[in-house]
């Protein structure tokens, strides 16, 4: 018996926790009621005879002439862009190909979608899913890949009084991104990333895209950068691709994206690193006592370590027909201990060939002479090469500070 009244007394409290939670009072007011009433026949009302697979879109016109020709005809169906978000994923400088995340708001308009709302107790606005509607397909221009991270079956859009129909899209976009390596790694790309209604032309359709205001704050392009790639600048315009028989004229809606590269990860791994090897590189081959083989192998272990570094630079830019700055700055670099190893070579053979001359002159210029010959001349050499070895470490250190 005892065990009959708990198990009741579990069960009602059981019952009663999901009355709580399956019901709220608050939630079922008469006016809600009321427009949860009015939204019913309002939908019911303007979907009836609603053909979701035809566009609203005024195909009866000559895409061969100007636009406009005919003045009794619609203007362009308008099509519109929002940025609201950005994120920068990578780059990949070899394939010239940066991605990106955007979350984007498009509108359109469908003439057939509009009421009277104070006929439906003033909704002025519904949500509904994106198959009930007639959409347009936002296709991206010239690009390696797109990638819609909405679930197919769960798109909603909204749909207002005047026929204005809104979708928030959420991609992730590789675009194609021809680059300049130039100042490589100084650098500043400009990237952009085309958006089309690939079907239409442009005598029938116009695009417009636009941005959200709070990106276009500088504080906001913090945050959408990477650890390599900040963002500089946003814009936006608006082309159209033009061919000369007219059907193929599209309008392309254009983000242009301006990133800077942060320099410091090449700075301390290859610019200071050479900046020290070429340095003491320099010293080991003007070192004093050093017999001639020795300071061959210092000079040649250099180049080596110069044309791996080129090596590992090149793996990170594209194959074009440009010398970016640090390859410059590494191939400097060469130069100079090609000129150490041919001095201290040069050197040697001249003291060889000119000491037995001097000494027969007798003379105390030629005494001067054959003693600058010997560690003077090595000495002065070598401070100019390190001398040209710190200018061009400052000349780098320079367009570091010059773009920061």
């Amino acid at each position: 018996m005892l065990l009959r009244s708990l198990c009741s007394v579990c069960l009602l409290i059981q019952v009663t926790t999901i009355s709580a939670f399956l019901y709220d009072t608050s939630l079922y007011v008469p006016k809600h009621l009321d427009f949860l009433l009015s939204q019913s026949n309002l939908t019911r009302d303007i979907f009836n005879g609603y053909d979701a697979t035809l566009s609203p879109i005024y195909t009866k016109n000559d895409p061969t002439k100007p636009i406009g020709y005919d003045p009794e005809s619609p203007k362009r169906w308008n099509y519109t862009i929002l940025l609201y978000s950005l994120k920068l994923v990578e780059v990949i400088e070899p394939e010239e190909k940066v991605s990106v995340v955007m979350e984007i708001m498009e509108y359109w308009y469908d003439p057939r979608l509009t009421w009277n709302k104070t006929l439906y107790d003033d909704v002025d606005y519904f949500y509904t899913r994106q198959a009930n509607v007639w959409s347009p397909t936002l296709s991206a221009f010239g690009v390696n890949d797109l990638i819609d991270f909405r679930d197919q079956d769960f798109r909603l859009v909204c749909v207002n009084s005047v026929g204005m129909i809104y979708d928030y899209v959420s991609v992730r976009v590789s675009a194609n991104c021809p680059m300049d390596v130039s100042r490589f790694p100084f650098d500043s790309q400009i990237c952009q990333i085309r958006f089309c209604l690939p079907v239409f032309n442009a005598a029938e359709v116009e695009i417009l895209n636009t941005i959200y205001q709070g990106v276009l704050k500088a504080e906001a392009w913090k945050t959408m950068g990477n650890s390599e790639w900040k963002l500089v600048n946003i814009s936006n315009r608006v082309e159209t691709l033009r061919y000369d028989d007219g059907f193929g004229n599209l309008d392309l809606g254009i983000y242009e994206i301006t990133i800077r590269r942060n320099p410091l990860y090449y700075i301390y791994m290859i610019i200071f690193p050479s900046f020290i090897i070429n340095a003491l590189s320099i010293i080991g081959v003007f070192m004093k006592g050093a017999d001639k083989m020795s300071r061959l192998n210092v000079g040649l272990t250099n180049i080596m370590t110069m044309t791996f570094i080129l090596g590992v630079m090149a793996d990170k830019i594209p194959r074009t027909g440009t010398v970016p700055l640090l390859g410059i700055y590494i191939i400097m670099n060469l130069v100079i201990m090609i000129i150490a190893i041919g001095i201290v070579t040069g050197i040697t053979e001249l003291r060889r060939w000119a000491a037995p001359i001097l000494k027969r002159k007798h003379s105390k210029f030629s005494g001067k002479l054959e003693t600058f010959l010997g560690p003077p001349l090595e000495y002065s050499c070598a401070v100019l090469l390190e001398l040209a070895t710190l200018a061009m470490f400052f000349m780098m250190i320079g367009f570091w500070l010059d773009d920061s």
